[in-house]
């Protein structure tokens, strides 16, 4: 079977960060390839590289033989080539069968106007014989904002197929739609390519695309890990090691390297304890002072324990979502204050939607969001975060253009009193040198670990009781992401309650002493960090199958 779509040796840097590193993709003709890996391995990213949205440093895209590398998106959807988006874009004022009109116009512009009512009578048999395949006619005449998100998939992959490209990029079809028209979105894409459609799928629910696709390639960290059929991908240690992380005590970090880091943590928790008075509230003689998790027991569960103190942070059976989805369904957890809770789970299990939710970011449809007893969901993000709530988000969120210094201040921007800022300032100057070292360089110029850390300096600043971190370690080389985790270990010794969602799931729970595992929307296990690490059946959960206990 020849390859349609050969990829080799891609470089795509955004700053400091590598999101693709010598990347390769063969899509074999005539089959449904699927595209896989954790969060930030690239996934996304290399669907944009080969449809001219982003242009790359170094490497080969070809079609047909054809190099087409950093040709633009329009030249590139000309050959034949045609995606859909992670988040469905659709003219929601338009009727449903308008939607998928406005593809025909592509070789005439726009003067034909696209909300005109009738197309050619060829067009309109042909949009809605189309909207009859995907299961939707009888919404023709609905405005499309009033679909459902799963819905709106349907109606996305209709558009894509009334341009007739030769082969169809599909960016997590199944992402946020419930299980009944998952089963009903494979049957489509299955019928597609027996009528010889080409079809490469990234997607995050393992049992879809290991059900419908006949080859996986595998991402990590940039790279391409491994190809081969559905099989050989659930059953590589390799694949599972990458969704997990690698096991720290076999990682390939020599032993002076482990030397320089244990240095530094020590030498950082010597700092930390020089300033701590000048970085946590004046809250009397034991404020900051170091307050030992308190670890859970076999058979935790995400209820309050009976005889222990009330949980810092709770959610309770919270939905929400986008769109019209839902995300999180009923969702229930608590965060005990004090400790390092880490929520892990597969791509799209809704991880970072929790975050979102407890900052006020996203409002729950339904349950609540409590902190100290007090629900928040509700509230605005500014109102959440002077409660004590503070998120440092997956992306980096510095202002590039922006000094480092100008960027930590950032963090102190609700503090009124300037000589508490200078004295916090000093402090994660202190405890984070690349502040202080760097203090009037453009964050922009830094490293992804650096920003990492400057992020972590302007946080601190304004002393947050509850710090969430959304995938603090993604796109770090080993001795960086060694050093992050151990600065969030030395926050929480100092009396900072950490809620950590992170993709590389056995370094966040060894570190952690309570663990959550999402998937689909819903909490799977609860436990310890090691009893949650340790269930026999995580590997299921991340690379597809049931769960048949909790753990205890």
């Amino acid at each position: 079977m020849s390859n349609l779509i050969e990829v080799s040796g891609i470089v795509k840097a955004y700053g400091g960060i590598k999101a693709l590193a010598g990347c390769a993709l063969e899509v074999r003709e005539g089959e449904i390839n699927g595209l896989i890996g954790p969060n930030g391995s690239g996934k996304t990213t290399l669907f944009n590289v080969i449809t001219g949205y982003e242009q790359v440093q170094q490497g080969l895209v070809k079609f047909r033989g054809v190099d087409i590398t950093n040709a633009p998106p329009d030249r590139v959807f000309g050959l034949g080539i045609g995606r859909t988006f992670q988040l469905t874009r659709m003219f929601a004022r338009l009727t449903v069968l308008e939607n998928v009109l406005v593809a025909t116009q592509r070789e005439e512009g726009w003067a034909r106007s696209v909300t005109r009512l009738a197309g050619s009578q060829l067009e309109r048999a042909r949009a809605l014989e189309l909207l009859d395949f995907v299961g939707i006619t009888r919404l023709a005449n609905e405005p499309a904002g009033n679909l459902s998100y799963g819905q709106r998939k349907l109606l996305e992959l209709a558009s894509l197929l009334i341009a007739d490209p030769a082969v169809l990029l599909l960016d997590e079809p199944a992402g946020g739609v419930n299980p009944t028209l998952i089963n009903h979105l494979s049957d489509r894409i299955k019928d597609l390519n027996r009528d010889g459609k080409t079809i490469l799928v990234v997607e995050h629910n393992m049992e879809f695309v290991m059900g419908i696709c006949s080859r996986i390639t595998v991402l990590s960290q940039g790279s391409t890990l491994m190809a081969g059929a559905p099989a050989e991908v659930r059953s590589s240690p390799a694949v599972l090691e990458a969704y997990l992380g690698a096991d720290e005590e076999e990682a390939a970090l020599d032993a002076e390297l482990r030397r320089e880091l244990d240095a530094a943590a020590h030498a950082n928790a010597t700092r930390l304890a020089s300033v701590q008075a000048t970085v946590v509230r004046e809250q009397g003689p034991d404020a900051g002072s170091p307050r030992e998790p308190e670890a859970a027991g076999p058979g935790a569960s995400v209820r309050t324990r009976p005889n222990g103190p009330p949980p810092l942070l709770q959610l309770s059976g919270v939905c929400a979502g986008y769109g019209g989805a839902d995300i999180l369904k009923e969702v229930t957890l608590e965060v005990p204050e004090g400790a390092i809770t880490c929520v892990v789970g597969p791509n799209g299990a809704g991880k970072s939607t929790v975050m979102k939710t407890v900052s006020g970011l996203l409002r729950p449809r339904a349950g609540e969001v409590s902190f100290r007893g007090e629900r928040v969901s509700g509230m605005t993000p500014k109102q959440i975060l002077a409660k004590g709530i503070a998120q440092i988000p997956q992306a980096h969120s510095l202002f590039p253009e922006m000094t480092v210094q100008e960027n930590v201040e950032m963090g102190a921007f609700t503090v009124g009193d300037r000589r508490l800022v200078r004295k916090r300032l000093a402090a994660v100057q202190e405890l984070y040198p690349v502040v202080r070292d760097r203090a009037h360089e453009k964050a922009g110029s830094l490293s992804g670990g650096q920003q990492r850390l400057v992020e972590f300096a302007r946080c601190l600043m304004l002393d947050p009781d509850l710090i969430m971190l959304d995938e603090p370690s993604m796109g770090l080389d080993p001795r960086t992401r060694s050093m992050v985790f151990d600065m969030v270990a030395l926050m929480n010794r100092q009396g900072k309650t950490i809620l950590l969602v992170e993709q590389n799931a056995r370094a966040g729970l060894k570190l952690s002493s309570h663990g959550v595992v999402l998937e689909n929307g819903r909490v799977r296990l609860t436990g310890s960090g090691h009893e949650v690490l340790t269930h026999p059946e995580i590997g299921a959960l991340y690379l597809g199958g049931a769960v048949t206990a909790t753990a205890a």
